[in-house]
């Protein structure tokens, strides 16, 4: 309990909720759908912080470097990384809890054990990561949520992903792992974003984790402004997307290979049309390398050509 701090005057007697959800960064946020959803959440619903874990223990401050602001000749607005605890109510006044804030760098296990104190303090039941990441997948279809749980019957059957693999670890695979030791229900969901649209906002996938989010609590959460985002951002991508026959034919071939994967999870279908396992491991494979050089690479975006300027800008 070193490691988290209440705010005042919070008395911890007072807080219960059943349901804890994290929004920790993990190897990327594609589409800003972490972000997307902890903005979207403590902008719509009554909300106050509980306290925060000392990042100054457990961030890498070399690896990702807080922004600061140079006024002509003098330094300020240190932009100091924050893991913060929020109380959340919803729509029918029902309490949970959100945890915002980048990935535990140093102590996982510590700041694990610290989290599963927090959890027994509060008498949560369940934890729910959320997550996105980028994947061969087209923007003109469903962002597909793939479930992982720290036991596998809380999940639906064939809401995973059709390998195994071995892959580097994140904060969130180990906490997954130490909660589940101790019994406790831990649900994770990744949302596939658009490899091409890893580097912009898409509030398709925010939407998707939140109606597999109030599937799996039974939270209420609005979708706000949601919608309305999504429509202006797809409107920005066809009218670019428009503009190129390349981008046209690949994303016509990653629409067969989605509509492949969606029948694969409840109608049948030809069994060539499907990825194979090595197929999806080798995928996810390469993205990880990629991450684990350090190189900042990372998947191509629209418009990622520089002669290219794209309507969606830079985030």
């Amino acid at each position: 309990m070193q490691l988290f701090n209440y705010e005042s005057p919070i008395d911890q007697r007072t807080v219960h909720a059943d349901t804890l959800v994290v929004t920790l960064g993990s190897y990327l946020d594609a589409g800003h759908a972490q972000r997307l959803i902890d903005d979207h959440i403590l902008n719509t619903l009554p909300n106050h912080k509980l306290g925060r874990f000392d990042a100054d223990q457990v961030y890498d401050y070399a690896g990702h470097r807080p922004h600061v602001t140079f006024d002509h000749d003098h330094f300020a607005d240190f932009q100091a990384p924050e893991i913060v605890l929020h109380q959340v109510s919803d729509q029918q006044a029902r309490s949970f809890l959100l945890l915002t804030g980048p990935e535990p760098a140093l102590q996982w296990e510590r700041m694990a054990a610290a989290l599963e104190h927090v959890i027994h303090e509060f008498d949560v039941r369940q934890t729910v990561l959320i997550h996105a990441f980028p994947a061969a997948t087209p923007h003109t279809r469903p962002v597909l949520v793939t479930k992982f749980a720290s036991d596998p019957a809380l999940v639906p059957v064939r809401s995973g992903l059709p390998a195994s693999f071995e892959m580097s670890a994140s904060f969130d695979t180990l906490l997954t792992i130490r909660l589940g030791e101790k019994n406790h229900a831990v649900i994770g969901l990744s949302a596939h974003v658009p490899h091409y649209l890893t580097t912009i906002d898409y509030p398709d996938a925010a939407q998707a984790l939140l109606k597999d989010l109030t599937e799996v609590t039974g939270l209420e959460i609005p979708d706000g402004e949601l919608p309305n985002l999504s429509q202006m951002t797809h409107g920005q991508i066809d009218a670019q997307i428009s503009e190129s026959t390349e981008l046209l034919a690949a994303i016509t071939a990653m629409e067969q290979h989605y509509d492949a994967l969606l029948q694969d999870r409840g109608l049948p279908i030809r069994p060539e049309d499907l990825p194979t396992a090595d197929e999806i491991g080798a995928e996810l494979e390469d993205f990880l390398r990629t991450l684990d050089k350090g190189d900042g690479d990372g998947p191509k975006r629209l418009g990622g050509d520089p002669d290219v300027p794209s309507p969606l800008g830079e985030s």
